[in-house]
């Protein structure tokens, strides 16, 4: 375990600048720039689903995109990227 966290601590080190925390994700998460701009134009390509909860994962899923679709982090727009 304490060789995981150090491995953890070198990633975080290392790669600082290029995370950022998350506001509309639960549990304080950290999450690269690219995962981001990623989230953030499936959020706008995607459908989210509202109505149906038939598959509770995608439901899930949908509504934290949802969530990313407002996000003001993000700094390029996603017919940019």
């Amino acid at each position: 375990m304490a060789q995981t966290d150090s491995l953890i601590e070198e990633y975080y080190s290392l790669n600082r600048d290029k995370m950022i925390d998350c506001p509309f994700q639960p549990g304080n998460l950290k999450i690269s720039k690219k995962a981001c701009l990623k989230r953030h134009k499936a959020a706008h390509h995607k459908k989210l689903e509202t109505l149906k909860v038939e598959n509770l994962f995608n439901f899930f899923v949908s509504q934290g995109l949802a969530r990313c679709q407002v996000c003001p982090i993000i700094e390029t727009p996603v017919s940019r990227a």
